[in-house]
């Protein structure tokens, strides 16, 4: 998704995680890949990617399911130093498993020719 130069303040970033925490906690999958795309689809639709590997964390963790997002989620944004890649800022953020676990949902910012963007990164099981 293309962000402005406003929105890349870490308040901003932080409501692009918690944002897709609450899609993915509500079963909205489609919504996610619409909105942030999948960066390691790997040639496969992204929504079907993103419900793929969330299956395979939840199944890693022993959980059924996603908890609804809890009312109060919080996300990190740590900014990387200036480079060639075009990496910007890494948005982390936990979505709640229904057994205790948490599913680390990370969504990458990258600049290319003077525009920015949010994608999900990827999902992994949280430490």
């Amino acid at each position: 998704m293309q962000i402005s130069d406003s929105q890349t303040d870490e308040a901003s970033l932080a409501a692009f995680g918690i944002d897709a925490i609450r899609l993915l906690c509500a079963g909205d999958v489609a919504a996610v890949a619409d909105r942030y795309g999948y960066a390691i689809a790997l040639g496969r639709e992204p929504s079907d990617a993103i419900r793929d590997d969330l299956a395979s964390c939840l199944t890693e963790v022993r959980a059924a399911s996603l908890l609804p997002a809890p009312a109060v989620t919080t996300a990190s944004v740590k900014y990387f130093a200036p480079n060639d890649s075009g990496l910007f800022a890494l948005v982390q953020a936990v979505a709640p498993a229904e057994n205790g676990t948490g599913i680390l949902v990370e969504l990458v910012v990258t600049t290319k020719d003077a525009r920015m963007h949010v994608s999900l990164e990827q999902l992994s099981v949280a430490a």
